[in-house]
């Protein structure tokens, strides 16, 4: 978890030290909150599989 913590720390450093136009940055966060909700409902079915 750390290391993925981490990493989206240093992604989201590099992206807001990039400067982008409001569509890529649109983009960007649609692209982000996408990937924050497949790693939960990854995180969700890897604890429902160690419950079982």
């Amino acid at each position: 978890m750390e290391k993925v913590q981490q990493m989206t720390r240093s992604a989201i450093r590099r992206a807001s030290a990039i400067e982008v136009n409001p569509q890529a940055r649109r983009n960007l966060q649609e692209l982000f909150v996408n990937f924050t909700l497949i790693l939960i409902c990854l995180l969700l079915m890897y604890i429902i599989v160690l419950l079982m």
